[in-house]
């Protein structure tokens, strides 16, 4: 028989051991662990290539942090013979609610050829909601309130986490904004066929 010279750790000092070894570790594990607890938002830029004349067109979506398989969806379609509409006159603004399923199988969303979407750390529904309901009633201007810009306002509201380097300025057209100005934004997802 070969002896070794193992000494038994006696209980209180493997456990003390047990836990400066999970203390050193634990920094490095929490985060990655409180990343995937943390609550998932989602926003969604759709486009239609044809629309406002060659111009663009957008239409929003966003994800409910809280459950996952429902989404908030709309847009503002403007006028249909003009640039303008008064504040307090109807926009052409439009929601609705449901799956992505139902999100892609609306009517309303047909037209529209591309999406892509961006994840983001939360996200607030009622915050969305809100925005949504100041952008149906704030008019319409073809180049400072339009669909993109409602559209990103309503994007800020849902998550502040949207700023400047992931949602760029909207002083352009949907179709560039969407083709371009997203291409060096920090988070985009590629272009997806719709």
């Amino acid at each position: 028989m070969i002896r070794t010279n193992v000494r038994k750790c006696r209980p209180a000092a493997s456990a003390l051991a047990a836990a400066a070894l999970l203390g050193a570790l634990a920094p490095a594990l929490l985060p990655a662990a409180q990343a995937q607890a943390a609550p998932l938002g989602r926003a969604c830029l759709f486009q239609d290539k044809e629309g406002a004349r060659g111009a663009g067109h957008v239409a929003w979506a966003v994800r409910d942090p809280k459950d996952s398989g429902h989404w908030l969806w709309g847009a503002t379609e403007g006028p249909a013979n003009g640039m303008y509409i008064p504040a307090g006159s109807p926009n052409g603004s439009w929601i609705k609610g449901g799956t992505w399923k139902q999100l892609r199988g609306s009517i309303s969303l047909a037209r529209y050829d591309n999406y892509r979407c961006i994840n983001t750390a939360g996200g607030n529904l009622a915050a969305a909601q809100q925005t949504y309901g100041r952008m149906k009633a704030n008019g319409y201007a073809v180049l400072t309130n339009n669909c993109l810009t409602k559209s990103l306002e309503i994007f800020r509201s849902y998550s502040p986490a949207l700023t400047g380097s992931s949602l760029p300025d909207g002083r352009t057209t949907p179709n560039h904004y969407f083709e371009v100005s997203l291409n060096s934004a920090r988070g985009w997802e590629a272009s997806r066929s719709y």
